[in-house]
């Protein structure tokens, strides 16, 4: 198989992204990558499904209805935001190898858990962020212009803070 960077990865899980945005949601989306195949995509759909566990991580595992248990190894998922810690948790159970993220979710990433879960005696997947990073955040700030009255423009102003 065609291994391909991570910049082309992420940069689809931003295609899916600003999908989501153009669908009412916060520009957040994953795509899950077997042996340099795609396996799966999925958006954020709090706005939609009208719950807050409604994460694009989370979707991009559900989708895949058992089929995550006989891919190839290693997988990975590319998230545009840091994945809380619910949606790290989820990618432990199912054994995601590593994660990649495009910028970083202060308020509720979960990034900071991983010593606290390595400690427990736990294998979290590798993590590697900050890839693509000023695309997700400009999908971000172009949210805010462009949704001012978003339910959700309280959280994306939390996100902008560290930038």
């Amino acid at each position: 198989m065609e291994n391909k960077p991570h910049d082309y990865w992420m940069l689809l899980a931003l295609e899916e992204a600003e999908k989501a945005m153009q669908e009412g949601e916060i520009p957040i989306a994953a795509v899950l990558v077997s042996n340099g195949q795609e396996l799966g995509r999925a958006q954020t759909q709090v706005s939609r499904r009208g719950t807050l566990a409604a994460h694009a991580e989370l979707f991009t595992i559900l989708e895949l209805n058992g089929k995550l248990w006989s891919a190839e190894h290693p997988l990975l998922i590319y998230t545009t935001l840091e994945p809380c810690l619910m949606c790290l948790g989820a990618a432990m159970q199912v054994g995601i190898d590593e994660i990649v993220y495009g910028m970083t979710a202060a308020p509720d990433g979960g990034v900071r858990f991983i010593d606290a879960i390595r400690e427990k005696g736990q294998i979290p997947p590798k993590i590697t962020g900050h890839l693509l990073e000023e695309k997700s955040v400009a999908l971000m700030k172009r949210f805010l212009v462009e949704n001012p009255n978003h339910p959700s423009v309280g959280y994306v102003h939390a996100l902008l803070a560290v930038y």
